[in-house]
């Protein structure tokens, strides 16, 4: 999304007028130039960015029920990434802090712990999609809940796929019906090397 298409989005939210001056500000540009320049090179405004002018234009927004939209700070790992393919496994140290509003989560704790991590690959597409933002729940110790999808680790990999964990083996299923993603099963004698990160709880996506 374009810093302009930005504006005009928030503008139509907030019926009030925003200027580059002002978006300048909030993106830390430094000069309404440098926030004309952006749009004039077409430079796609970063996931931050995004969140960064909600948060600035919308925070006197109310909803429905005349309360503030509430938003949760999660820790974003942008290079780490759950494979929704081929099993891709990238880890950094490096995260960011970001605002996710409360309802995209599709249930919330506040004894939990939350992160979100970028998906790779259309195994599991139409639910998930290349490049969608998971919010995953961190596991700890629970029972797997049939048929819910969860990120974990096996041989050293990241998966984002359902699981059914049965007396003697995990199903390991994909929601794309394409053959090359056919369900896979770990034996009873192989499950301790499945190590479960968490439980996909909710999802955004940007504008494409």
């Amino acid at each position: 999304m374009l810093l302009n298409e930005k504006i005009e989005q928030l503008q139509n939210l907030t019926k009030k007028k925003i200027t580059y001056e002002e978006a300048a500000k909030v993106l830390g540009l430094g000069s309404k130039q440098a926030a004309q320049n952006r749009v004039t090179r077409k430079k796609p405004l970063k996931e931050w960015e995004i969140l960064a002018l909600e948060e600035e234009f919308l925070k006197n927004k109310v909803n429905k029920n005349n309360q503030a939209e509430e938003k949760i700070a999660v820790d974003y790992y942008p290079d780490v990434f759950g494979s929704c393919g081929n099993g891709k496994f990238v880890l950094s140290a490096q995260k960011e802090i970001i605002s996710v509003p409360k309802k995209l989560f599709q249930h919330f704790s506040s004894v939990k712990k939350y992160s979100v991590i970028n998906a790779v690959g259309d195994s599991m597409s139409p639910t998930i999609y290349d490049k969608d933002k998971l919010i995953v729940e961190h596991w700890e110790g629970e029972q797997i809940k049939d048929n819910q999808v969860y990120v974990f680790a096996y041989n050293n990999e990241i998966f984002v796929k359902r699981l059914v964990k049965n007396v003697d083996e995990i199903v390991i299923t994909s929601d794309n019906t394409s053959p090359i993603y056919r369900p896979r099963f770990i034996e009873k004698d192989d499950m301790n090397n499945v190590l479960i990160i968490g439980q996909i709880v909710g999802l955004f996506r940007e504008l494409r």
